[in-house]
């Protein structure tokens, strides 16, 4: 404890070192742990702290108790008397330690459930030398203002009347009975009329806004204790309730929450869905999940008839207004901004009213095409008592379940443990999904693959045949045009003269080594004997005639002398050689 003692000394500031100094001088106490108990004690006022050591001199020195305190992330260490030390002193020791006014946060973790005011001690509380307690931000004060030239710290109550949440200020000295005598003057309802709920247990009306502990999320609730003749019971029985919401006109059906349905009886699926996050953002404010809009099967489609990357879970969110936790639960847990976020960005939301039965009938039938018998048991278990719900639904095998329900009395942490424990329970089945989807891409790929190879095969196939196609026409033709010059050359050549006509006699030898033989009028131009070579194939374009003895080739301008002119009278040997 003297350790401890020196590190705080350590941990002060010039002014409280100086406190601590004169305080054993005045006092002549040698204790250190003792004199920084007294201190704290008395908030660190001098003179009250040596009054008390000199006018109580027979007093023992207290018996100290060492806890901790956590606050993000720091640990704040205390050695106080635990029978004399109250909340009020702990939160004012806190705030100068940490720097947080103390109207700013609250102390949990308490070991005793007795109800929290400033005034318990630690002891009423019971600390002991384990506990470790933490402080978390409480209702922040909005501002500072002047009155009777001093400044007031004002607190923000957030309370819903009628239906509607007004956020107001109040002085943090009120009474809760001049806050109830605000809401008479201010809303027309008499104080012997207001019904309130949501304050902490133990309030009564001669209690100070700031004896309370009030957490930040806290929303209080007030209404009329004398009911209306034209509001509807809706704890009355369920047919009662259907027959008034449904010989009233649209809109004006009253429920706990407010004037508007969240559905109507009649509409279409998509209407009503579109009504019931209308009047839901009404009644709650725009901070909520995002609601999948259609039927319960296209909300089914849109969570796993996707990509396997893509799936999420499904969350049904059936409400009632007759749900005496319903309201409590959209307002202080649903549209939580870090748990709305966390289903955005987790989950397909889809949500129905069951306040009506005709609602209810239709949600029924609809879980039971799309679970079964069995489903619709599971989730009809639920209903009308245990209203509302939210029912976490994944698919495994190809087939949909119920993963969990939650009911309308879960806290915000534990919603949210389950949520993150849902998605990363779901993440294994996704997991194996995604394998089994890569590894079907990759056999589709293969697949793809060789079909395109073999279609490609296919192609060229085809274009081979018809390439070959096109030659054999071509060749055809070809050999077509080639008969037809062939057959204008025959035309062109002269028969063979009869005997004793003056002629020679030519042989003409082919490339092949085959030879022909006949006969030619000396007058006859040596352009014939290229007309009959190209009449037996062998054109006058690609083909000449060569003689070897001597060495000679007939071309060019000799095509019109005749053979006389050329000195062919004789019997000749021509040669007919290919032009290169």
């Amino acid at each position: 404890n003297e350790y401890k003692s020196y590190l705080r000394i350590a941990a002060m500031d010039g002014d409280r070192e100086m406190i601590l100094a004169n305080f054993q001088a005045i006092t002549g106490n040698d204790d250190i742990s003792v004199c920084l108990a007294t201190l704290e004690q008395f908030n660190w006022d001098i003179d009250s702290a040596v009054m008390a050591a000199i006018d109580t001199p027979e007093i023992p020195a207290p018996t100290l108790t060492s806890f901790t305190v956590e606050w993000r992330g720091r640990e704040e260490q205390f050695s106080l008397d635990l029978n004399t030390t109250t909340i009020g002193a702990l939160k004012d020791m806190l705030s100068q330690r940490v720097g947080v006014p103390a109207h700013s946060f609250t102390v949990i973790g308490f070991p005793s459930t007795e109800v929290q005011f400033n005034s318990k001690t630690l002891f009423q509380m019971g600390v002991g030398s384990s506990s470790r307690l933490q402080m978390v931000e409480s209702v922040q004060p909005l501002s500072q203002s002047q009155s009777a030239g001093s400044s007031q710290t004002m607190y923000k109550l957030r309370i819903n009347i009628g239906g509607t949440v007004h956020e107001l200020k109040f002085p943090s000295t009120s009474l809760i009975s001049e806050v109830k005598q605000y809401i008479n003057t201010a809303y027309n309802i008499p104080v012997v009329d207001q019904q309130w709920s949501g304050w902490p247990p133990g309030t009564s009306d001669t209690l100070e806004l700031r004896d309370l502990v009030l957490e930040p999320w806290l929303t209080l609730f007030v209404k009329r204790r004398r009911e209306t003749p034209n509001v509807i019971n809706i704890d009355s029985d369920d047919d009662e309730f259907d027959d008034a919401m449904d010989a009233m006109p649209s809109g004006s059906a009253s429920n706990s929450s407010g004037s508007n349905p969240l559905m109507t009886a009649g509409n279409g699926t998509e209407e009503n869905v579109l009504q019931f996050m209308s009047v839901f953002e009404s009644r709650y404010g725009r901070v909520h999940p995002i609601f999948h809009v259609g039927t319960l099967k296209s909300a089914m489609a849109a969570s796993f008839s996707v990509p396997a990357a893509a799936k999420r879970p499904l969350i049904v969110f059936l409400h009632s207004d007759k749900a005496l936790t319903a309201h409590l639960f959209c307002s202080q847990v649903l549209c939580c901004e870090n748990i709305s976020s966390y289903i955005d960005d987790n989950f397909v939301f889809w949500a129905w009213d069951l306040t009506s039965k005709k609602m209810e009938a239709y949600v029924m039938e609809e879980c039971q095409s799309i679970f079964g018998l069995e489903g619709r048991h599971q989730v009809g278990q639920y209903i009308p008592d245990k209203l509302p719900l939210m029912i976490v639904i994944t698919k495994v095998a190809s087939s949909p379940q119920v993963f969990s329900v939650f009911q309308g009395d879960i806290s915000p942490d534990l919603l949210m443990a389950q949520l993150v424990d849902a998605v990363e329970n779901y993440e294994q089945t996704r997991s194996i999904e995604k394998a089994a989807e890569v590894a079907q891409e990759q056999r589709n790929l293969l697949r793809e693959e060789q079909e395109r190879e073999y279609m490609d095969s296919l192609q060229r196939d085809r274009e081979k045949q018809q390439r070959r196609q096109i030659e054999e026409k071509e060749k055809m033709l070809e050999q077509q045009t080639e008969s037809a010059k062939i057959s204008s050359l025959s035309d062109l050549v002269p028969p063979e003269p009869d005997a004793g006509v003056p002629s020679t006699d030519i042989t003409f030898k082919l490339p092949s080594g085959d030879r022909i033989n006949r006969k030619f009028h000396h007058n006859t131009k040596l352009k014939i004997l290229y007309f009959f070579v190209g009449s037996k194939g062998f054109p006058p374009a690609r083909y000449r005639l060569i003689q070897n003895f001597p060495k000679r080739q007939f071309e060019g301008d000799e095509m019109e002398l005749t053979l006389e002119d050329l000195g062919l009278t004789r019997r000749e040997i021509l040669y007919v050689e290919e032009v290169d």
